[in-house]
């Protein structure tokens, strides 16, 4: 695919494959499901984000050009709802009662009236904790109450944050992008705390996405070069980066990424015109790739991934690239 058409892609998606052992978490080897997430609104359609919706399957918040509203799909079913035009850069979060929230340059809670922050504009990074909403714009940080919007406190950090993680002992990770990708760890108040641990030494990273598992493992995935064809899965465990897996083929992906349940196996999209997209399982342990799923014939274009709440589905947002044109397409595979 060219570099043009990858463009245009992207534009339509702003941003597994274990052995036989259960004990990796429910087994995700086979595409269940597809949804023309076009067909499902009535028009071609602007992808803006996906999130975990805390009793089911993920939601898809899309848009449309022009259009005076957007709509929120539910995954795989296809209903739609109806809401006012959000912003470009808006991104999509649920709170534990099933509400969505729309984060913007404001906070608009669906049905709800828009609720200041304080940012000054559309926030980089989204976390949302409990009844707590934590939000990143360059180096500026914030928490807020995400029934409310009242500001619970603020902070500055180090350098811009990218990406927001929420740790099991009730901190949170960052993801700072200067002068390479820096992980760093903050108190629920914020502030950093012990050393941060680079990432990317030689200071060509861009980071792409962040999670931590359950036992405080986090893992972070970055491109590594500015073409964007190649990137790096990394984990880091208590202050050390443990492994590092190279990846080819990351072109025509936003390459975030999913971990199963017991935090064995972390799941990317890879995909370019000499790679065809396939859903990538890769060992957290040793790095190692231990299966692929096919999402297209050839190559296409991708952007999120979210599992369900049980974790035994993921949903990856993407676009074939076939003689029919790209179409938006929520894959379902478990």
């Amino acid at each position: 695919m060219s570099r043009a058409a990858a463009a245009a892609l992207a534009v339509l998606l702003v941003t597994a494959c274990t052995g036989g052992d259960r004990t990796a978490g429910p087994r995700i080897d086979t595409v269940l499901d597809t949804v023309d997430v076009d067909d499902a609104v009535g028009t071609d359609v602007v992808f803006y984000d996906l999130a975990t919706a805390p009793d089911g399957p993920p939601v898809a918040l899309v848009g449309a050009a022009g259009a005076d509203q957007s709509w929120l799909v539910r995954l795989p079913s296809g209903a739609t709802t109806a809401i006012p035009a959000v912003e470009p850069d808006s991104e999509l979060v649920i709170t534990d009662d099933g509400t969505p929230l729309i984060v913007g340059t404001a906070l608009t809670p669906v049905g709800g009236a828009v609720l200041p922050l304080p940012l000054g504009g559309p926030p980089a990074a989204v976390l949302l904790a409990g009844d707590t909403l934590y939000l990143a714009r360059d180096t500026r940080l914030a928490a807020v109450d995400a029934g409310t919007g009242a500001v619970r406190t603020t902070a500055a950090a180090p350098g811009p944050v990218t990406h927001l993680a929420r740790a099991p002992d009730g901190g949170l990770t960052a993801l700072v992008d200067q002068d390479g990708v820096v992980l760093l760890r903050l108190t629920p108040d914020l502030r950093p705390h012990g050393d941060p641990v680079e990432l990317d030494p030689d200071g060509s990273g861009t980071p792409t996405a962040l999670r931590v598992t359950a036992d405080g493992t986090v893992v972070a995935a970055m491109y590594v070069n500015e073409a964007l064809d190649a990137g790096r899965l990394v984990t880091v465990v208590d202050g050390r980066v443990r492994t590092v897996a190279d990846l080819e083929g990351t072109d025509d992906t936003a390459l975030d990424l999913a971990v199963d349940p017991p935090g064995r196996v972390a799941y990317v999209v890879l995909s370019a015109s000499y790679h065809p997209a396939e859903l990538t399982a890769i060992d957290l342990a040793t790095g190692e790739r231990t299966a692929t799923v096919a999402l297209c014939g050839g190559a296409g274009a991708f952007g999120a991934i979210a599992p369900s709440a049980d974790g035994s589905t993921l949903t990856v947002a993407g676009s074939c690239i076939d003689d029919g044109g790209p179409s938006t397409t929520a894959f379902v595979i478990g």
